[in-house]
């Protein structure tokens, strides 16, 4: 009796075992590919335009550089701006980014050079990932860096973004902190975004395509 009690004990401790190794369930980390596919998500969702940084209508810009914008007469100028602008998150929540741009801009040449200098704060800013919805919120937010350059109202040269700092997220099964540490780039002669740098631990190199 005491022997097949043993084997009993024996053969269920085994399938618990068995029962955790094979476990399909949410992670409670962040994997190389949540990696990957969250810094490219975050990076976008920072993406700004003219608009965004308050410099007016005037240098609206195509990527491909077939449009133009009505001209204003006025001789090139210095910019000096404060903004605080709201993006919506592909799932729910938020991201604030407030700051400052300098640079120069002409009106009537629609040629505009700019770099931002903002903090980046998510409020349950919400994302796609394998394992369900995860939600990021600033700890206590990001510093943000932004290069952009027009050239007759088209995007031109390497159009530059920085991220750094820290964020808290959360998901069914898991929660954290993690540290960001990211550099991308928008070529408009291949409408092409690359993000690299380090999210959460995971060296990260992404490549994705972006139409505007």
């Amino acid at each position: 009796m005491l022997k097949q009690s043993y084997l009993v004990c024996s053969a269920g401790f085994l399938l618990a075992v068995a029962a955790c190794s094979d476990s399909t369930g949410v992670s409670g980390t962040i994997s190389q590919a949540d990696a990957n596919q969250l810094a490219a998500n975050m990076d976008a969702v920072s993406t700004l335009g003219t608009s965004d940084f308050g410099v007016g209508a005037s240098f609206s810009v195509s990527v491909d550089g077939s449009g133009s914008s009505a001209s204003v007469a006025a001789a090139p100028v210095p910019i000096n701006n404060q903004f605080t602008i709201t993006k919506q998150c592909p799932k729910g929540g938020q991201v604030v980014l407030a700051g400052g741009i300098v640079g120069t801009g002409d009106r009537t040449t629609h040629n505009l050079t700019v770099d931002a200098n903002a903090t980046r704060t998510d409020a349950n800013c919400a994302f796609d990932t394998s394992d369900g919805v995860l939600t990021v919120n600033g700890n206590p937010n990001i510093a943000y860096t932004g290069h952009l350059n027009i050239v007759n109202a088209a995007l031109s040269g390497l159009q530059t973004q920085t991220h750094k700092g820290s964020f808290t997220w959360a998901r069914t099964g898991g929660s954290g902190t993690c540290d960001v540490d990211l550099t991308s780039s928008f070529d408009p002669a291949t409408h092409t975004v690359t993000v690299t740098g380090s999210f959460c631990g995971h060296a990260v190199n992404v490549t994705r395509t972006r139409t505007g």
